[in-house]
């Protein structure tokens, strides 16, 4: 299998809403990471916190199914 970046990378990483939403992921596990140490002033719980991650993941996989016009080739953005 080979492994190549998409030719408009720059694009993507800007205007794709995988992106963002796998961003958001990541920093809902950083959330969910540093809840634990501050067990005393749970302002969201663990298993909340999980469960959105687990919707920002999958919304990620739909987003980057579905064509956005800046990236997927439709518009002036080129194919992703």
């Amino acid at each position: 299998m080979n492994f190549r970046l998409v030719e408009n990378i720059e694009c993507v990483l800007k205007h794709a809403w995988s992106v963002r939403f796998l961003a958001l992921a990541t920093v809902l596990d950083a959330a969910q990471a540093s809840v634990s140490y501050f067990a005393g002033s749970e302002l969201v719980s663990a298993p909340t916190l999980a469960l959105a991650n687990m919707a920002l993941t999958m919304s990620a996989f739909a987003a980057r199914c579905v064509a956005q016009e800046k990236v997927s080739g439709t518009g002036t953005g080129g194919e992703a």
